[in-house]
């Protein structure tokens, strides 16, 4: 049974529902939007969906589902089996939820001002430095200490994280002063249901 249809955009921050779906194994229906001119690949006025008109989306059969912490909780609930989250009441799934709300508050937000592209490099740098101070955190007390950024059983916090940071090259920033976190990247990289999550991902967008 369908969960329902997920309009995102593969290059931001709605790929990781994307992926958490395909690695969870459900059935849903993908639709890429197009946030520029907010239509859909099927030709939707996507503010018709969403009147936000932010991606990840999710119009599920009781309703939908607009911000990227819901969507993806919603995403591990309907598959426990695939462990992309504690369940739900128990002490470890508010463990996920601290590192999720860091990823989001902290790593996620520190990026998004460098997608601007009318700042000049001084205020860029300003941007990066910033970010490279939540990388050093990550890298200190949650890369490698896992809850529950665990390479070998994703969590959707460790999906989320791996999104966020494969941005990295396009924007500017290096992650080579942070072992651990580059060790994160290459091994999720290489988690065999990440790269079919991604193949598919990529063939869905073209």
């Amino acid at each position: 049974m369908s969960i329902g249809t997920l309009y995102y955009t593969p290059t931001s921050c709605g790929a990781a529902s994307f992926i958490a779906a395909t690695y969870a194994g459900l059935e849903f229906e993908g639709d890429v939007v197009d946030l520029k001119a907010h239509k859909t690949s099927s030709g939707q006025d996507f503010y018709q969906i969403n009147k936000k008109g932010n991606v990840p989306s999710l119009v599920t059969p009781k309703g939908l589902l607009s911000e990227g912490p819901s969507v993806l909780q919603f995403i591990a609930d309907q598959a426990p089996e695939s462990k992309l989250a504690p369940a739900f009441g128990s002490f470890e799934r508010y463990q996920l939820i601290d590192t999720f709300n860091y990823v989001g508050s902290e790593v996620h937000k520190g990026y998004s001002p460098l997608f601007n592209p009318s700042w000049d490099d001084a205020t860029k740098q300003k941007f990066k430095d910033a970010v490279y101070k939540k990388l050093e955190y990550l890298e200190k007390h949650y890369i490698g200490q896992d809850p529950f950024l665990n390479p070998q059983q994703p969590s959707i916090a460790a999906i989320y994280l791996y999104v966020v940071l494969t941005w990295s090259p396009h924007l500017g920033l290096s992650l080579d002063k942070y072992s651990s976190v580059k060790q994160f990247m290459e091994q999720m990289g290489s988690n065999s249901k990440i790269k079919a999550a991604l193949d598919k991902l990529q063939a869905g967008s073209k």
